[in-house]
């Protein structure tokens, strides 16, 4: 049987935390254990987990020292489930989610092979629309215009937003939704988790870049589906105010293009090297 760890990361809204771990616990799976991480809620949430859960071997409550984003975050958790638990696939969910069908890890679970570094499911939102694979221009051209647009926001200059030539149209890259992922043992052969150096946004395609620079597969599970309530920690932490998400957005999406960059240098360079060979077969 498969070791199947499961990481929670709660911020402030630790009803919802509650509720998704009962909703596990529901499906009867024989996991091998769940960590939950605090990332340094300044409410009760830490001391109201750990008294639920401090008594039950099956899970892990523990508390950052500071606030690291959802990537990092949720890194802290995956790392406690390997060692703690031995766990060889993670699943890394978000808090504010309710597991609907009791055999949803078996389906997971089910559709890995080799050479699979990262599985994910349908998402039901709370308006009562499914949601697939989310589908995103991974062009250089129009990351840089997103910035571009983001930064003119923040500075109050949103018109001087012609001055950025359009982006070439290419076809958009369909990912995976981060708000629930299966980590795989191929995954965790050249990562630990999620690129951790965003805060917020851009975790989703990036993780598809990570997998690409390996030539490991994102798989899709389309009969698995999991209930998302959608922005719960952000609308606790910060109401959800625009400023604040297009700050985060700013500071992810630098990161995000300089992975565009270099997977389009690798991709060059390999381009390069085959070039050179056919040339060395020819002569």
């Amino acid at each position: 049987m498969k070791k199947l760890g499961i990481v929670i990361l709660n911020y402030l809204n630790y009803q919802d935390t509650i509720e998704c771990v009962d909703s596990i616990f529901e499906m009867g799976y024989k996991f091998a254990g769940i960590v939950i991480v605090d990332n340094h809620s300044a409410n009760e949430s830490f001391r109201v987990l750990k008294e639920t859960y401090g008594e039950n071997e099956k899970i892990t409550v523990v508390r950052t020292g500071k606030n690291y984003g959802f990537a990092k975050g949720n890194n802290i958790g995956i790392s406690i489930a390997k060692k703690r638990f031995g766990a060889e696939f993670v699943f890394a969910v978000n808090n504010d989610t309710v597991f609907m069908q009791k055999d949803y890890f078996e389906k997971l679970l089910d559709s890995y092979t080799p050479g699979v570094g990262a599985i994910g499911s349908q998402i039901l939102l709370k308006n009562g629309a499914v949601q697939q694979k989310i589908e995103y221009n991974l062009s250089l051209g129009a990351n840089l215009r997103k910035m571009y647009w983001l930064y003119l926001r923040r500075i109050g200059k949103e018109e001087w937003f012609f001055l950025m030539p359009d982006a070439k149209t290419e076809k958009k890259q369909k990912i995976l939704h981060g708000c629930a992922i299966l980590f795989t043992p191929d995954f965790f052969k050249y990562y630990g988790g999620f690129y951790d150096r965003t805060f917020l946004y851009a975790e989703e395609p990036i993780l598809y870049l990570m997998c690409k620079r390996h030539s490991l597969k994102q798989r899709y599970v389309g009969d698995a589906v999991i209930y998302h309530k959608e922005d719960q920690s952000s609308k606790a932490g910060f109401q959800n105010n625009p400023d604040v998400k297009d700050n985060y957005r700013l500071q992810s999406y630098k990161y995000l293009i300089r992975w565009i960059v270099t997977d389009r240098m690798r991709e060059a360079a390999e381009a390069l090297k085959k070039t050179a060979h056919l040339i060395y077969q020819i002569e």
